[in-house]
């Protein structure tokens, strides 16, 4: 089936929005890095631990699976140990902060049960082959999206005809967070067959998007800290393709890279520590510079000058 966003940006709208993406993935590592320096060892070395698979329903369906996690975080909360005998679970995850999140592991000498690997959800096909998974999963990332369309799409590519796309995200939590950082969009539901994605001005239903290329089961359940949860499970019945893409073809991913990590003293230092060298050097910096699109070259030397405070100021921290 061949399907295509219904959010139709434009390139002045995109550069407004990457700007504050940007810094937004920049306070995101700040605060990671700060929660990590502030934990105990004995801490850090169990958050790298395995875990139970999370999403323990699925065995029933799917009995050695192979599966994603998107926008997994540093450590990848899903797991690799069966509740039931008999299963093997074969886990990758990603995020669009792996390269900061696994130099921050290298710092602290923790090694995940499972390294975390650089992607946007909007691109996963360019990390991922088409139907290489039973089952992908996300947890409140998609409200962090350029397009959370594409990147709905894109996990529908690289799931197995059959397989789900498992979502679980706070309801509305763009609303809740008062647009603040990364949180962009807002989820929620007008039924069990429904996924309803919107902000102000626009909003679209996975169902009348997707129609018959899938099937949709959507439950609404409170957590244990009082939080509504929308639980929607996609599974794909077609192939899908993507007829236009939009957003992320504007931003190139070295950019984004290099902007998160380049004003971070921390970072810096971790790096020179476990790298013996700076990420900011002349040599390296030509070589992001030559890499990134030239119609994105233009904006760099901004970013060299804007310091983390003033960055935090911009998103309202």
């Amino acid at each position: 089936m061949l399907v295509e966003s219904p959010l139709k940006l434009n390139e002045e709208e995109v550069r407004k929005f990457s700007e504050k993406y940007i810094m937004s993935l920049e306070y995101e590592y700040l605060f990671n890095a700060e929660s990590l320096r502030c934990s105990s060892q004995k801490a850090r070395i169990k958050s790298i631990e395995d875990r139970i698979f999370s999403e323990a329903d699925l065995l029933e369906k799917y009995s050695n699976p192979e599966v994603l996690d998107v926008g997994s975080s540093r450590i990848c909360s899903v797991g690799t140990i069966s509740p039931f005998p008999g299963h093997k679970i074969s886990l990758r995850a990603c995020d669009a902060l792996a390269p900061a999140y696994n130099v921050q592991n290298k710092l602290y000498g923790l090694k995940p049960y499972v390294e975390v690997e650089f992607a946007f959800v909007e691109r996963l096909t360019e990390k991922y082959p088409p139907d290489s998974f039973d089952i992908v999963r996300m947890r409140n990332a998609l409200d962090h999206c350029y397009d959370p369309f594409i990147g709905v799409f894109e996990m529908l590519r690289v799931v197995k005809k059959g397989g789900t796309v498992r979502l679980i995200h706070a309801e509305n939590e763009a609303e809740r967070e008062m647009h603040y950082g990364m949180h962009q969009w807002n989820i929620t539901s007008k039924g069990s067959d429904s996924m309803l994605i919107w902000r102000e001005g626009f909003s679209a239903d996975l169902r009348d998007i997707l129609g018959g290329a899938v099937s949709i089961h959507t439950e609404a359940k409170t957590n244990d800290k009082g939080i509504k949860m929308i639980h929607t499970d996609i599974v794909k019945l077609d192939d899908i393709e993507i007829s236009v893409k939009t957003g992320m073809n504007i931003l190139d991913d070295t950019m984004i890279t290099f902007c998160m990590m380049k004003n971070c003293g921390r970072f810096e230092s971790a790096y020179r520590k476990v790298f013996h060298r700076s990420p900011f050097s002349k040599s390296i910096f030509r070589k992001m510079i030559d890499s990134s699109p030239v119609r994105m070259r233009k904006h760099i030397p901004q970013w060299i000058k804007r310091p983390v405070k003033t960055i935090l100021n911009r998103i309202g921290h």
